[in-house]
């Protein structure tokens, strides 16, 4: 018998827009004139699900907003930012079903269709996968404002490979970021140097 696999619509539905790219901006506020960041006050644990709630993936996004940045031309300052940098992680299980039908049977080298008005389908299969979303803030450093956000998801098949996937996450987002005017470039000393050469 001839098996077709049938994957109920709202499964698919839901892939496509786990890889939805979605940027936010507050047009009154010309980000390409900062020149310095910071980090803002993160928390230890930045991911809502327990097994991406690592330090290594943690520092991972960390280094890589960091050298998306200094490509950007801003550079990071502790001591004077004029805006702060922030992201969280949203992982949550999602499912959907597998229908397996049969749609007709062989004989022989002969295909021949099922033309009876019922169609058999076995016990659908329940299929689990994560769905993660890496968001990234930018706030103004002396009002507090939310000036920037970029969201990016996408389906997390193995949480062995959270790191790698959130890596190009960050990539991804912050290639939409806003690169700094050259004419507000200043020689000034920031605490970024090491970071940049981490691969």
């Amino acid at each position: 018998m001839k098996r077709i696999v049938v994957v109920i619509f709202l499964a698919v539905l839901s892939f496509s827009c786990t890889r939805n790219l979605h940027i936010e901006r507050e047009p009154n506020i010309a980000i390409e004139q900062y020149r310095t960041y910071g980090w803002n006050k993160l928390e230890t644990t930045k991911a809502s699900h327990p097994l991406y709630s690592s330090v290594e993936l943690n520092q991972t996004i960390m280094r890589e907003i960091d050298k998306n940045l200094a490509k950007k031309g801003f550079r990071r300052n502790i001591a004077t930012p004029e805006f702060l940098v922030d992201f969280h992680i949203y992982v949550e299980e999602q499912k959907f079903q597998n229908l397996v039908c049969g749609a007709g049977f062989y004989r022989g080298e002969r295909y021949l269709p099922d033309l009876s008005q019922r169609t058999y389908c076995e016990s659908p299969e329940i299929v689990k996968y994560d769905d993660g979303t890496l968001i990234i803030d930018i706030v103004d450093a002396q009002t507090g404002q939310l000036v920037w956000r970029g969201t990016a998801g996408e389906i997390i098949d193995n949480p062995a490979y959270a790191t790698e996937i959130f890596r190009k996450k960050v990539k991804r987002i912050l290639k939409k970021f806003p690169v700094q005017k050259a004419g507000n470039t200043t020689k000034q000393k920031t605490d970024l140097e090491n970071v940049i050469s981490v691969k």
